[in-house]
């Protein structure tokens, strides 16, 4: 009798673990890299302090990553309306950066390539709401948007000259929108392949992302707390128009850099050219 329960135990077990795996499949999370137009023809010192040259083109990254329990996504890009007013929207940015945005980069458009909508998007993570990061927040009312504290009080009430990066049109809906306000890390799922890390020092409440992919492994998403490979690798940060706080961004480096080294992670850097051109970018995805 005893050896029968046990077996029948054993079965159920086994027929519980099985189900488990089918319910959430090894290769169920996927990271789609994508680019809000583009920018370009300014000095690379806003990247680098002290830099040389110029910044020919540069991509305006953001991504979309898909979950058994739901599709987030990691920064909106520059708002959709400066497709047909750039001047109007983003009013000096918009020469100044060099700004290139078609009808083609238009974010429904481009959800479109992986079958989604942004009806279809749980989690709206910024990396800070500088106007081409935070650009179209408002096209995901029914998504739960999670930034730090600190960056949308910086984004309502901005210092100093930092003003001019923030457009008070992109958060014109967020007093409606269901927000979290963090005060640090988050692991989103609950389940470690979706993290969210305070990185400040481009801004007061930046933030990064990790995402964990079966195959790939750790991806570091870095929005502006870094901005090219070589700045990370040779510890060189922007000037203090690009760093409201040096320090913090030193320690921000150092976080990504052990997150690399401890996890063999890869990083992709919002504004970085050549990491972008050898970057999948949807609908082709990381798994």
């Amino acid at each position: 009798m005893k050896s029968s329960k046990l077996k029948l135990y054993k079965r159920w077990a086994a027929g519980a673990v099985l189900a488990s795996m089918l319910a959430v499949p090894v290769a169920a999370q996927q990271l789609y890299v994508f680019t809000s137009g583009s920018l370009g023809g300014f000095a690379k010192a806003a990247f680098q302090a002290g830099a040389s040259g110029t910044v020919d083109w540069c991509p305006v990254g953001f991504y979309v990553f898909k979950h058994p329990n739901g599709s987030v996504i990691f920064d909106t890009g520059i708002n959709d309306k400066a497709i047909v007013d750039g001047e109007g929207w983003l009013g000096p940015l918009n020469k100044g950066f060099g700004v290139k945005l078609t009808k083609d980069h238009a974010i429904p458009v481009q959800l479109a390539k992986i079958g989604l909508t942004p009806k279809d998007i749980r989690y709206v993570v910024t990396s800070h709401m500088h106007f081409d990061h935070a650009g179209n927040i408002s096209l995901f009312p029914n998504a739960t948007h999670i930034a730090q504290e600190e960056e949308f009080k910086a984004a309502l009430f901005p210092d100093h000259p930092f003003q001019a990066f923030y457009m008070a049109g992109d958060f014109a809906g967020m007093k409606q929108q269901n927000t979290i306000m963090l005060n640090g890390d988050l692991d989103v799922f609950g389940d470690g392949t979706f993290r969210i890390m305070k990185g400040t020092g481009h801004t007061k409440g930046s933030q990064f992302a990790v995402a964990k992919l079966p195959k790939t492994g750790t991806v570091v998403l870095t929005g502006d707390a870094v901005y090219l490979k070589e700045n990370l690798d040779k510890n060189i940060l922007p000037p203090l128009s690009g760093a409201t706080n040096q320090i913090e961004g030193y320690k921000t480096y150092q976080r990504i850099r052990h997150i690399r080294d401890s996890e063999n992670a890869q990083i992709f850097y919002a504004h970085d050219p050549d990491a972008y051109k050898v970057t999948k970018q949807a609908p082709e995805f990381y798994n």
